[in-house]
């Protein structure tokens, strides 16, 4: 997966260490600006999504939930969040783009 062919959707207050409990180590990923926490998924359809958490300073609580294309939209955020199967999971914030 790209990192030009997602784009954030919802931040996701949820602890790493949970979903690390449910789904396994966490990768780190490095871009030009950072390093990241990164838990990656793929769908069946061919969609992915990608929870992101800076290691070294993240701005606020959570992960971020980026996705692809099929994926942008606050109904697809919400399955997601459900379907991660982490107990208190819940989305904080949204990408604006996604609620209109």
């Amino acid at each position: 997966m790209s990192p030009r062919d997602i784009r954030w959707l919802v931040q996701v207050d949820v602890e790493r260490a949970a979903l690390e409990e449910r789904w396994g180590a966490s990768e780190v990923a490095r871009d030009d600006f950072a390093e990241w926490f990164c838990f990656a998924f793929a769908t069946a359809e061919g969609e992915a999504f990608v929870l992101l958490r800076e290691v070294a300073h993240p701005p606020a609580p959570g992960f971020v939930l980026s996705v692809t294309k099929g994926l942008f939209s606050l109904e697809a955020a919400d399955r997601i969040v459900r379907r991660l199967d982490v107990a208190g999971a819940q989305i904080t914030h949204t990408n604006a783009e996604a609620a209109s």
